[in-house]
């Protein structure tokens, strides 16, 4: 019997994520994957920028 890995992201937050819409046009050109994917290259350039600019306050989460 296999043991089931742990999801990366959490059940509860894709629930979330996915209220009120439909799994499917998730993965659609301009929904919700492409969404996700924009919001993490912002979040990381804008860290990037200021760790460049040498800001002190500089928060991941």
């Amino acid at each position: 019997m296999s043991r089931r890995k742990e999801p990366a992201i959490p059940s509860d937050l894709l629930d979330q994520l996915l209220a009120g819409g439909d799994a499917a046009a998730a993965l659609q050109q301009g929904g919700l994957l492409d969404s996700l994917k924009k919001a993490l290259a912002e979040r990381a350039l804008n860290a990037e920028m200021d760790h460049h600019l040498g800001h002190e306050d500089v928060t991941v989460s």
